[in-house]
């Protein structure tokens, strides 16, 4: 039998509860022997209850004790393991159902099923490759965030998801990073990802449904805190993104 392979937007949107019955049933069987595929997901779920932390003095609710208590548990155990198959799937059935309901309440405000990754939050690294082994999204992102000019649209592999790279500029280490957004079935996730020892990671994604092809305002606010916390250096201009892109080459 084929290996089915679930992409990051997969993962992310099971870890927001907005997967599909279907797709969320062959996941978690896959989760049941693939260790891979645990930790990933692991990370996505982890994140999101961080997210909610780091949000709270955004919001008016309370973040319940029992979570919290939680989210410092997953933040000692964000680093893979050996033993991470023993996370198994009635584990993550349960760590899902507790946030479902209760952070949904708690990002409206923010913005409409909002998942936010960001690496060093709350003390721990989150950051990850974005290539997916054996994934052809994965590898075609890959492909064009080391090709393409910014303002351009391109399909990624035969998924029908479209990218649309926003802009280049450098982290305070001088990385190279980029801001770009996927849309795939009605929903539009921003990145932002780093290029560090040769690959793509991950620094920050925002998934939620589109709004008339535009970002949410409150969205658009959580990437600018991102940028300035990563003192983050003006838009590359189109020569400067040339030369930047052609030492990939």
């Amino acid at each position: 039998m084929k290996k089915h392979e679930f992409d990051d937007e997969t993962l992310m949107a099971y870890a927001d509860g907005e997967l599909d019955d279907e797709t969320a049933a062959g996941l978690e069987a896959a989760l049941e022997a693939d260790e891979a595929l645990a930790t990933r997901l692991a990370v996505f779920l982890d994140s999101r209850a961080a997210v909610a932390s780091a949000l709270k003095p955004l919001i008016h609710e309370p973040v319940p004790e029992a979570l919290l208590t939680s989210v410092r548990h997953m933040a000692e155990k964000a680093k893979p393991v050996e033993d991470v198959r023993a996370r198994n799937v009635i584990a993550f059935r349960q760590k899902q159902a507790a946030l479902k309901q209760p952070l949904r309440s708690w990002l409206i405000p923010v913005a409409a099923s909002l998942l936010a990754v960001v690496a060093g939050l709350g003390g721990f690294m989150l950051g990850r490759e974005i290539g997916v082994t054996g994934s052809d999204a994965g590898a075609a992102l890959t492909a064009a965030l080391d090709r393409e000019v910014s303002g351009s649209d391109v399909t990624l592999g035969s998924s029908g998801e479209t990218l649309r790279v926003v802009a280049s500029f450098r982290d305070e280490h001088g990385d190279l990073c980029r801001e770009y957004e996927r849309r795939h079935h009605g929903v539009s996730t921003v990145s932002i990802a780093c290029r560090e020892a040769g690959t793509w990671v991950t620094r920050l994604a925002l998934s939620a449904p589109r709004a008339e092809g535009y970002t949410t305002a409150s969205a658009q606010e959580t990437i600018d805190a991102y940028l300035a916390s990563i003192h983050a250096g003006a838009p590359l201009t189109p020569e400067e993104e040339r030369e930047a892109l052609a030492t990939f080459r």
